[in-house]
């Protein structure tokens, strides 16, 4: 009798496999062959699903995207103002594996991006939602009367984004900077209601 394969759970190990392999091995581990290898299915299987190593890419900043938005979305209906931005903004720092491993190979396939046009526009699309995130995240402080009055949202998102970009990069050369990629976000949301 043949084996039933549930497509859902061999998406999810392809995606695991993928993303331990780009954290650990960096971009030249991540062919389709290293990934079905970590997965532990056959490469013609993994080819079905994405029959070239771009489709293999694409897939990974699509997942990216897919988490971080998912765990947005679960966070508790209860929370509002201040404690939700940072809830919010806390899902995009590389504050445990999961998320350090996502930002890891972000950065990396991100690189890529810039000399490959055909991966450009979906590390373009993550890096739009990362700065939704903060537009969000703005807007609710607005909201919240936690906004100083003459600064302009718009603005405000975009240094937001830039700064997220920044610590959280800087957490990934330096654990004590992950601990510390809150504090500082924290310190800004304080500066933000002057």
């Amino acid at each position: 009798m043949p084996k039933l394969i549930d497509p859902e759970a061999r998406s999810a190990d392809i995606t695991a496999a993928s993303m331990r392999v780009l954290e650990r091995d960096g971009l030249g581990g991540l062919s389709v062959r290293g990934v079905a290898e970590e997965a532990g299915i056959a490469t013609a299987s993994l080819r079905r699903a994405f029959p070239t190593q771009h489709a293999l890419r694409e897939h990974c900043l699509d997942i990216i995207e897919k988490q971080a938005r998912d765990r947005i979305a679960a966070l508790s209906p209860g929370l509002r103002g201040r404690p939700l931005v940072e809830a919010i903004l806390s899902q995009l720092l590389p504050l445990d594996r999961e998320r350090r491993t996502e930002l890891v190979a972000q950065t990396q396939l991100g690189v890529l991006a810039l000399t490959d046009p055909a991966l450009r526009p979906t590390a373009v699309r993550l890096n739009a939602a990362v700065g939704e995130a903060c537009g969000l995240a703005i807007t609710i402080l607005d909201e919240a009367g936690a906004l100083g009055g003459d600064r302009g949202p718009d603005d405000e998102a975009r240094r937001l984004h830039a700064l997220l970009d920044g610590t959280a990069i800087h957490a990934l050369w330096d654990a004590d900077a992950a601990t510390e990629s809150l504090d500082i976000l924290r310190r800004h949301l304080d500066d933000l209601a002057d």
